[in-house]
């Protein structure tokens, strides 16, 4: 392999390195809409833990549960219950972009069996409420407990995912030239199709473990 060949397969892995190092793509773009948004735009939808302080607050002024899930949906039931269905809609309506998932169909459920406790068993809607928001601020700070302590992981995880690049990089700039001995025929093929072997089992391997460790149901 001639130096030309070398040096642009070292520029390809730089750029490799580089783009493994960036943010994933997913908080970038979150970002970016966040900012899009317009302020009434993001008045419109305050989010979980004000959804159900409004809902507590019109309880506790003396008006009905039903009346409070017409008021924060912005319309009215076409009969005097609260569905499921019809809490997913205003949930949806009303949460943060980050609320979406698991959270908003937990928070649907106890919502759901806030009014059902109410409606059928004759318990305080405020009180019901008061636990749903108890629930909420549980979930929202475990929530950001989660992400700060798989910041600095996963931060690590793409730091020493390109160490091999860099390695391979750094090695053309000192003149050892690693990659006109990877791709000779022979033993260098077989150190290159092993270590790429190895280095994909192991992106696989940590994605799994990030997954799993990731999981909703460890955390409710």
């Amino acid at each position: 392999m001639n130096d030309e060949t070398a040096a642009w397969l070292a520029a390809m892995l730089t750029a490799i390195a580089f783009l493994a190092l960036l943010p994933p793509s997913g908080s970038v773009a979150a970002r970016l809409k966040a900012m899009s948004i317009r302020p009434s735009a993001q008045s419109d939808r305050p989010g979980l833990a004000v959804l159900v302080t409004s809902l507590l607050a019109y309880v506790d002024n003396g008006g009905g549960l039903v009346e409070a899930f017409e008021e924060a949906s912005g319309r009215r039931f076409a009969t005097q219950e609260v569905t499921r269905e019809r809490v997913m809609v205003m949930l949806e309506n009303r949460c943060l972009p980050q609320e979406r998932g698991p959270t908003l169909t937990i928070m649907a459920q106890a919502l759901t069996a806030c009014y059902g406790l109410s409606a059928i068993l004759g318990c305080r809607a405020s009180d019901g409420l008061r636990t749903v928001a108890a629930m909420q601020r549980r979930r929202a700070s475990l929530d950001e407990a989660r992400e700060k302590a798989f910041a600095v992981p996963r931060a690590t995880i793409r730091l020493l995912s390109t160490l091999p690049v860099l390695t391979i990089i750094m090695g053309e700039f000192m003149g050892a030239r690693p990659l006109t001995f990877l791709c000779r025929p022979g033993l260098g093929t077989i150190c290159l199709i092993l270590g790429a072997a190895f280095y994909v089992l192991g992106l696989v391997w940590i994605h799994l473990l990030m997954n799993d460790l990731g999981r909703e149901d460890l955390w409710i």
